[in-house]
């Protein structure tokens, strides 16, 4: 066998090298010593590469400016803007609000939006129920009917709301009881019923008549659109199913589905405004695109971060409640999961590339060096 001009010879039968002959093969093997060596010095690099990365995108001046204005903007919107802010003081005030658009509406649709009561709301039992069940409790009252009654509930409501209006009943929202159902007549209670009762003849309704569940549909959106901005509002999904006592304390401190939901748009709204604002300081010349979008991720995340703990901590010397800003939380929640892994992507990303192209330039000049010894690769 020639190898850079020279005749290297070998025992074909036993595949053995004859002695004398230089191993080639047990010189390129690496001892525990030259190992580790090796080890280290990739780990040193590794780290080196980390620091690099974490000053290309280290933060401006401009941009703790702009973070710190951000957080000052962040912490405006929930001192201003309280969970108690916009509502009507009652739910006949937003069926009022409602009841304008009629004269735009089509006759028939007129009709339905007319009568804003559903039988969800009912919270009185009529003389007949009490005769029939004397010293009975359905536990739904005025004042907790918002978070004890499943057509309430912003999501289990499109469903069993739905399916209450359509057959007029009201199911409690006890899970432990199997969710107790009764008859609504003239919005007071009049029998008992079950839940796998009502969701039967809403079926067979949906069967024979789909026009009236369709109405019904409507119904309960448009009764939502009027609940969800009074002083009561509607509870907050999941944890009302799960908890309807939670529900009551988080309701009664006006922490709702009004509440969460606006401080999440408007925590997202100041986000996108600031995120397109630090875009205008952009240089191609000077700044690496996804570098300088994760100095924009840095911004929001940390400005976000920052006026969730100021409104933790003012919420936890004041106990006003009212202000605690449960929205804003969320989507700072949101963000530290979401930036995280996308600033750590990036960060092995930019590691991984340097380290091949080092690997891919020493490859290209060992073979160069073998080349000129003549060998071919």
């Amino acid at each position: 066998m020639k190898v850079g001009g020279s005749i290297m010879k070998m025992d074909w039968f036993t595949g053995m090298e004859p002695a004398g002959t230089i191993n080639y093969k047990k010189q390129l093997l690496l001892n525990d010593n030259e190992i580790a060596q090796i080890t280290s010095r990739h780990m040193a690099r590794y780290d080196e590469l980390q620091r690099q990365f974490l000053s290309k995108y280290s933060l401006t001046k401009l941009d703790l400016s702009i973070l710190l204005f951000t957080a000052a903007l962040q912490c405006l919107r929930w001192a201003i803007i309280t969970n108690d802010s916009g509502r009507f003081s009652q739910a006949s005030d937003a069926d009022r609000e409602v009841a304008k658009l009629g004269e735009y509406l089509p006759a028939d649709v007129e009709t339905l939006l007319s009568d804003h009561t559903v039988p969800y709301d009912a919270v009185v039992q009529s003389e007949r129920f009490k005769s029939i069940y004397p010293e009975f409790s359905t536990g739904v009252a005025g004042t907790n009917h918002r978070y004890t009654t499943l057509g309430h509930d912003p999501l289990a409501g499109w469903i069993f709301g739905t399916a209450n209006i359509a057959t007029n009943t009201l199911s409690v929202n006890k899970m432990s009881e199997l969710f107790p159902s009764y008859h609504i007549r003239n919005q007071q209670f009049y029998a008992k019923t079950t839940l796998p009762q009502i969701m039967t003849w809403s079926a067979n309704l949906l069967t024979d008549k789909p026009e009236v569940l369709g109405v019904s549909f409507l119904k309960q959106a448009v009764h939502y659109g009027t609940d969800v901005f009074t002083k009561q509002g509607l509870p907050i999904p999941v944890i009302n199913t799960v908890s309807p006592e939670v529900s009551a304390f988080l309701i009664g401190n006006r922490i709702d589905l009004y509440s969460v939901t606006r401080g999440i748009a408007l925590t997202m709204l100041i986000n996108k405004l600031v995120e397109m604002f630090h875009r205008l300081f952009f240089n191609p010349s000077q700044d690496d695109k996804r570098l300088y979008e994760i100095r924009t991720r840095k911004i929001i995340m940390y400005s976000n971060t920052l006026s969730s703990l100021i409104n933790a901590g003012y919420v936890g010397v004041t106990g006003n409640l009212k202000r605690l800003d449960v929205g804003g939380m969320l989507v700072t929640l949101w963000r530290i999961l979401t930036d995280e892994r996308a600033i750590r992507r990036l960060e092995i990303e930019f590691i991984e590339k340097t380290l091949d192209g080092e690997l891919q330039k020493e490859e290209d000049e060992i073979n160069q060096r073998l080349a000129n010894y003549g060998f071919r690769i």
